[in-house]
């Protein structure tokens, strides 16, 4: 959902019907004509996801549990990867990622090196080495076409797209401002990354550690 002004202004009991929390945050902002600016964006701070798109907000839908534990499981993998770079960082959503002066996105997990440490700051990172989006079948094109586009313009070098509910996980590299298709990896298989020499992970062992928290 996209909250803007104007033309279509929402009331903060509309958007209370959405998150009580993002409604008490929006009241704090005074709302120009041209929409929310970067500023309102990162002054937000309660508890709810939300992009930033060229003026508007948008909120995406809340992640259910094993959406949730795929990428919790993903990103203690990807701590476990990095051990020996102190500087590296995983971030698991909410946690804003820079793309552009016009959009912020919110990945379910990012991941940035230790070389690139000083592209990050307490309230964003300046794109990401690795960026993980689990699917939400109430939000399938937004990662399989809108974040894809957003992300290979911003420069994030692999794009990881993990379907739950067909058991694959889809890892994409970026080839010349556009990701190319690495791998396909379903059950059976081992996920491999196309820049991160030796990160890997086993399909099965990935979704049946998630389904047992979940």
């Amino acid at each position: 959902m996209l909250l803007q002004s104007p033309p279509r202004a929402l009331s903060l009991a509309d958007v209370a019907g959405i998150s009580q929390s993002l409604a008490e945050d929006l009241g704090r902002i005074v709302l120009k004509t041209e929409g929310f600016s970067v500023e309102d964006y990162l002054s937000l701070d309660g508890n709810y996801l939300l992009e930033y798109v060229d003026g508007c907000l948008q909120v995406l839908p809340m992640p259910d549990a094993l959406h949730q534990a795929i990428a919790f499981v993903l990103a203690n993998l990807l701590v476990s990867y990095a051990k020996d770079d102190a500087d590296a960082r995983v971030k698991l959503s909410p946690f804003r990622v820079y793309l552009n002066d016009r959009k912020y996105r919110e990945p379910d997990v990012c991941f940035m090196r230790g070389i690139n440490a000083h592209r990050r700051n307490r309230k964003f990172w300046i794109g990401a080495d690795l960026v993980v989006e689990v699917i939400s079948e109430s939000n399938r094109d937004h990662d399989w076409q809108t974040k894809m586009l957003d992300y290979a313009e911003a420069g994030i070098p692999e794009y990881w797209i993990i379907d739950p509910e067909q058991g694959i996980v889809h890892i994409f590299k970026l080839i010349e401002a556009r990701y190319g298709l690495h791998g396909d990896f379903g059950i059976g298989t081992l996920a491999t990354s196309p820049t991160l020499a030796g990160l890997s992970v086993v399909v099965n062992d990935l979704l049946q550690q998630a389904a047992a928290q979940a």
